[in-house]
């Protein structure tokens, strides 16, 4: 499971439903307590078997599976790879929670379960249908969860269901931009001036920080080994055809040594939109994206009309806080320029 994969699935497991314990003493109660805060503690540093325990201390003291530890357990299980006792004790949560939004995210696991058990490089048929329903069935129950439209993109890619996957991938950016946990303090204000740059894309026309005035720019920085790079370019490929060129440009911004190796990757995946080779890294280092040499991807920089950095994001932020943030800004700069 890619890095991104086992972020989300920790951020899913923060905000799900807390469960009343079972009518015990107030002693136990506390002492559960302190066991799910510790669980929660370890699964976010990824000591998953102590996390585990801890959960089913939990349990013990309540004298029964509730929906938090259930939901623990069910994720630590995911995280060690044991796929089939994942799904079970997400299935348990299932007929414990009682809202739509932890029906989902139970919904959401078991998806992820059926996707890991598929295998990166193989086409198991099977799995992937089951990972397929289980997405749609977390979407069914939350129609603004973005990160199992995501997912079910994935799944749908992988069963060579292409125009459904595309759907999946647009759907996840719509869903990214309507989703209130993107909306905070948007739209994105200026903060500092852009690094100015000339550069050549990969059809050899010139680009530089002037000729980009006037519409919303959105680097995208990756490269060849950087697999969670390579796992947003479906999403990016449809955020690219959101808005006319003239109003907002996506261009991926390559940072591998071996030219070739890039453009045979950006034409065997048919990347289409704007794509340079930022040779040195230059631009990479000009927007001070990491101190010292060090290259950390993907970053994702937002730079408006005027040449302002509207936002830079790290590649452990989720996708669908990226997307629903450069969408609602773009949509809202937009929505005013048209009335003024």
């Amino acid at each position: 499971m890619t890095r991104d994969i086992r972020h989300c699935a920790i951020a899913c497991f923060l905000v799900l439903v807390s469960s009343a314990v079972a009518q015990v003493s107030e002693d136990q109660q506390d002492s559960a307590a302190r066991e799910i805060k510790a669980g929660t503690i370890l699964l976010q540093q990824g000591d998953y078997r102590e996390a585990e325990a801890h959960f089913e201390r939990a349990q013990a003291l309540q004298g029964k599976a509730t929906a938090k530890t259930s939901a623990g357990i069910g994720l630590a299980e995911l995280q060690m790879g044991h796929l089939e006792a994942a799904r079970q004790t997400f299935t348990v949560e299932l007929q414990l929670v009682t809202n739509n939004r932890a029906r989902a995210q139970a919904h959401y696991m078991i998806g992820l379960a059926w996707l890991r058990e598929a295998g990166d490089n193989t086409v198991d048929k099977d799995k992937l249908q089951a990972a397929e329903k289980s997405f749609r069935e977390a979407i069914r129950f939350d129609p603004l969860y973005d990160v199992a439209y995501l997912n079910l993109g994935y799944a749908l890619l992988r069963q060579n269901k292409q125009e459904d996957s595309n759907a999946a991938f647009r759907d996840f950016i719509n869903a990214a931009a309507e989703n209130p946990a993107s909306g905070r303090d948007l739209p994105l204000r200026p903060k500092t001036r852009a690094a100015q740059f000339t550069l050549v894309d990969e059809a050899g026309h010139p680009l530089s920080s002037e000729s980009l005035r006037g519409r919303f720019v959105m680097f995208d920085f990756w490269a060849t080994w950087c697999p969670p790079c390579i796992r947003a370019l479906p999403a990016m490929r449809q955020l690219s055809q959101l808005f006319p060129e003239n109003q907002f440009l996506l261009i991926g911004v390559n940072e591998d040594v071996d030219q070739d190796a890039w453009r045979r990757f950006s034409r065997a995946q048919e990347m289409t939109w704007t794509q340079v080779s930022d040779q040195n890294s230059n631009l990479y280092h000009a927007f001070g994206l990491t101190p010292g040499s060090e290259l950390s991807l993907p970053r994702y920089v937002l730079v408006d009309g005027d040449g302002f950095v509207r936002q830079v994001y790290r590649g452990t932020d989720q996708l669908g806080l990226v997307v629903g943030q450069v969408v609602r800004t773009v949509r809202s700069e937009l929505h005013d320029t048209a009335r003024h």
